[in-house]
This record gives C-alpha cells, structure tokens and sequence, in this order.
C-alpha cells in the first residue's frame, strides 16, 4: 500500500512538472484581442512578447480584418492579407526577445487561386535572413511547400488545402534541426518535415506573405503563440529522479 501511495504521488508530481514545462508562452497574439476592434494598425498589439507589425511587402495589395465566415480561421475575426491586379502584400513580427529554440504556432487559411505565387509564413533569423518559408506554391494545392536555403521539400496531405483551416506548428532546437507539422482541422489530414536550418541560429521574426494577384486572393492566418525550449525535460527528469530516491529511502 505504501509503495502504490508513492507511485501515485510521483505520477502526478511527474504531470505538474510537464504541464508547467510545456505550458510556457512568452508571445502570444490573436486577432480577436480588443488591440484590433477598431482595425489593424502596425502598432496595434493585442497580446504579449511581439514587436510592432512591420511591412516587408506592399506591391499594391493590403492588410485587413477578415470577419466573414469563409475567412475567419479561429473566433470571430483573424487577420487578412489580400492582393491586388497590381501587387501583393506581406506583413512580419519580431520577437522581443530572439531563440535558439523553441516553438511557433499559427492557424491559417489560404484563400486563393494558387495560380501566381507563393502564400504562406516565412521565419528570419537576427540578420533578416530567411531560415525558412513553408504554405502553397503554385499550382499544387494538395501539398505543403517547405523552402530552407537551397533545399526544397513538401508534405503531401493529399487533399485539397484551399480554403482549408490550418495549423502550422515549427519546432527547433539549438542544433538548427527543425520540424515543421501541418494538420488540417477539420479534417484528420497532417504531416510534417524535418531539416536543419544551421547551429546556434535564434529565431528573430515571423513574416505572412501573400505573392499572389488579382482579386479575391487572400492570406488569412490568426493566433500567433511562441514557447521556448522545453527547459527543461533536464529539469524535469531531475525532479523525477529525486522522488523515485525518495521512494526508495522510504521503502527501504
């Protein structure tokens, strides 16, 4: 009896310790926040952990509020890139503070043709070097296009993705390995790819990026959420240690 009253006592110090690892955001940011009821300003902030908007694009299309259903991704309302006949348009965000590892998260929504560029999320390093781009190429909406460096990839979810509600979660380490995992969520389709973007490379900024044109041609994305490295499983395996040694002074 005493044994099992100790076993049980060390599965759920094993829980908390987890779920206060994991739970961990240093920058979060949602469309639905008040920062945006009256619109989208590069200085509007509705959460914590980012910089100010910056444009990286404006070749003749916008940014906007999107609240129609077949646009919103998450709530009621998510933020919106559209085109233009003339142009696109792409929007970044910076860390407060940049990582050497950790993880990012967004829902999107590509709500165009896929006929003339790429729509998707780039991620920068501290020099503004692109690390990684990954969302809808052209002429292929049944796949995931994944671009590092020279290296190209994909991961095919074998359904139409237009239109579709995604999630995009990146995760990396101070190796430079990073994988990237695609789910659809409304539908049970995901995948992911893995790559090496470089050691020591800390994460800086993320960018949303609509190289499309014409009319009707969107990039809706919505809730923004970073978590650093999981500091630590190191920390949590020292903690399990200590009570399984507690477990066995007390049963000795």
């Amino acid at each position: 009896m005493k044994h099992a009253w100790l076993k049980g006592i060390l599965v759920i110090a094993a829980l908390t310790c987890a779920a206060s690892v994991w739970a961990t955001v240093i920058a979060s940011d949602d469309a639905d926040n008040s920062a945006y009821d009256s619109g989208w300003n590069l200085t509007d902030s509705g959460g914590f952990g980012f910089g100010n908007w910056f444009e990286i694009a404006t070749g003749g299309g916008g940014r906007f509020i999107a609240t129609a259903p077949f646009q919103v991704v998450d709530g009621n309302r998510s933020w919106g890139l559209f085109a233009s006949d003339t142009g696109n348009y792409a929007i970044g965000r910076p860390l407060l503070s940049a990582l050497t590892s950790g993880s990012f998260s967004a829902l999107a929504r590509h709500n165009v043709n896929n006929e003339v560029g790429f729509t998707g999320i780039t991620v920068y390093d501290t020099t503004n070097t692109e690390l990684v781009r990954f969302g809808l190429n052209p002429f292929d909406s049944q796949s995931i296009y994944v671009q590092f460096g020279s290296n190209t990839g994909s991961i095919p979810l074998g359904t139409e993705l237009r239109g579709q509600r995604l999630r995009y979660a990146l995760a990396w380490d101070a190796s430079g390995a990073f994988t990237l995992t695609v789910a659809r969520l409304d539908g049970p389709e995901s995948g992911s790819f893995t790559g090496n973007w470089g050691a020591l490379t800390a994460v800086a900024a993320f960018g949303f990026n609509n190289f499309n044109s014409g009319s009707f041609q969107d990039f809706i994305f919505d809730k923004l959420e970073v978590v650093p490295e999981p500091a630590s499983l190191m920390v949590l395996g020292i903690g399990l240690a200590g009570l399984m040694g507690l477990r066995r002074r007390r049963a000795s």
